[in-house]
C-alpha cells in the first residue's frame, strides 16, 4: 500500500486531493501509524497549496479536517471558520465541516453543519451512513431523520 500511495503522490504533483483515497484507503484498513503519517504529509501539501490559493475553501476543509485528527483543535477550527466564510452555502464543504465537528467531538455542531449540507444538496444517505467520519452523528434521531437507512443515493460525495 505505501509504495502505491508514494506512486500516486508523486504522479499527483502538486494536487493535494491525491491524499483523499489514500487516507480513506487506511483508514478502512484500520492502519492508525500509516494514517498519522500520511496526515502530516498530507497537512504540508495543504499548507503549502494554501500559500499559493489561501482562497481555496476545500483545501482548507481538508486541513482542518486534517489538524483535527491529530488533536490540533483551534487550528482546526480556524481553518473550518475561513471555509465558511469562502464557501458558507457548498454542500460538500458543509458536509466536511460536520465530519471535522464530529472529529472533534462537538455533536451539536456537527449536526447543524449535517443539516446545512442536506439543505444545499448533500442527500446521499448510502455514503453518510457509511462514513466513519460522522460515526458520532450515526443513530441520533437528526440524523436518521435527514439520511433515513432505505434512500436511494443522490449524486454529490463527500470527501475528507
Amino acid at each position: 500500500m505505501v509504495e502505491v500511495a508514494d506512486a500516486a503522490i508523486e504522479a499527483g504533483g502538486e494536487d493535494y486531493n491525491v491524499y483523499v483515497p489514500i487516507l480513506n484507503s487506511l483508514a478502512a484498513m484500520g492502519k492508525e501509524e500509516a494514517m498519522r503519517n500520511m496526515t502530516h504529509r498530507r497537512i504540508a501539501a495543504l499548507e503549502n497549496h494554501l500559500k499559493q490559493v489561501p482562497e481555496d475553501a476545500r483545501a482548507r476543509v481538508l486541513l482542518g479536517s486534517s489538524y483535527a485528527k491529530l488533536g490540533r483543535v483551534e487550528d482546526a477550527l480556524r481553518e473550518l471558520n475561513l471555509a465558511l466564510t469562502l464557501r458558507a452555502n457548498e454542500a460538500s464543504i458543509l458536509y466536511n465541516v460536520a465530519c471535522t465537528y464530529s472529529y472533534l467531538q462537538k455533536k451539536p455542531e456537527a449536526l447543524d453543519a449535517l443539516r446545512k449540507a442536506w439543505e444545499a444538496g448533500f442527500r446521499d444517505a448510502v455514503w453518510a451512513r457509511r462514513d466513519s467520519g460522522l460515526a458520532i452523528l450515526h443513530g441520533d434521531p437528526e440524523f436518521e431523520r435527514l439520511y433515513p437507512e432505505h434512500t436511494t443515493a443522490a449524486p454529490a460525495h463527500g470527501s475528507h
